[in-house]
């Protein structure tokens, strides 16, 4: 189907706006389309998936706003009720029954996220899902970002001696967890100095022990499942928290788990060695 270009403008819009909890059950959410007039449902968490139930209505993201989605009637007054369905990044699925109105009662509804009691102590947890993506194995994702911002918000030091500091930026390991074969590592980075520490990347790799601060051969590079306050810049005199989500692993004892900090457009690069040991000591949750 040819992309059909819709307005974007939500100022208004949330005048109008309805909210509703994300869903518990699969119970459908009524929703109203029209021909004229675009619908915008504002989701807790990035959409991954749509699916529509007919030819009848058109959705899609809308442009440059990743958790949004458009969505009106491809033809005047059809009759009958057609579906939606959505996916979001965070394992939430939403179903809806899509019936034509000439003029809608609302033109946005915002799904809000089941937030924590101390959600405004750390980045918000997504809504409970129902769709356990593939890429997180056995959890769930809300699970997931649900237990990232916990280990945040308690800033708990249960590890100590895994760190690196020089050139006036220390990178620290604060706790190492593990839960339904994920693993999660609490990391601090502190910048003493009076300029900027901005990150270009940073990359968990195992590597050969010996060959780990010397040679970029035998390295295996291990991508993040989520990331709890991704850090790009620590500013000068300022410390800022990150908590990763690994998948499960396990290293020999002769090879090591490094995260490696690199500055921008600078050479403060910094690299934490984690030995086996000490993955194999991680706390469970």
């Amino acid at each position: 189907m040819k992309n059909h270009r819709f307005p974007y403008v939500l100022s208004l819009a949330l005048l109008l706006a309805t909210t509703v909890r994300a869903q518990s059950d699969l119970t459908p959410q009524r929703i109203e389309v029209a021909f004229a007039k675009t619908l915008h449902i504002l989701f807790p968490a990035p959409v991954t998936y749509i699916d529509i139930g007919s030819a009848e209505i058109i959705a899609g993201k809308a442009a440059g706003a990743g958790n949004v989605v458009r969505v009106k009637a491809a033809v005047r007054d059809f009759e009958g009720e057609t579906n939606l369905t959505v996916i979001t990044e965070d394992g939430g699925f939403y179903t809806f029954d899509a019936r034509y109105a000439e003029n809608p009662s609302v033109s946005t509804i915002e799904i809000h996220a089941e937030l924590s009691a101390n959600a405004s102590e750390a980045p918000a947890a997504a809504a409970e899902g129902h769709v356990l993506l593939e890429e997180v194995g056995r959890e769930k994702p809300a699970v997931i970002r649900k237990t990232l911002a916990e280990i945040y918000r308690l800033d708990r030091d249960d590890v100590r001696g895994i760190r690196t500091k020089k050139y006036g930026i220390e990178v620290e390991v604060k706790g190492i967890y593990a839960m339904n074969d994920v693993i999660y590592i609490h990391v601090q980075i502190a910048n003493v100095s009076n300029i900027s520490f901005e990150i270009d990347y940073r990359r968990f790799i195992v590597a050969d022990r010996k060959l780990a601060k010397r040679t970029a051969q035998q390295q295996t590079s291990v991508e993040p499942l989520r990331v709890c306050n991704d850090v790009e810049i620590v500013r000068a005199r300022q410390r800022q928290r990150v908590v990763f989500a690994l998948p499960k692993l396990t290293i020999p004892d002769d090879k090591v788990l490094l995260l490696e900090v690199v500055e921008r457009n600078g050479a403060r690069h910094q690299t934490v060695e984690i030995t086996s040991k000490e993955l194999l000591a991680a706390e469970a949750l």
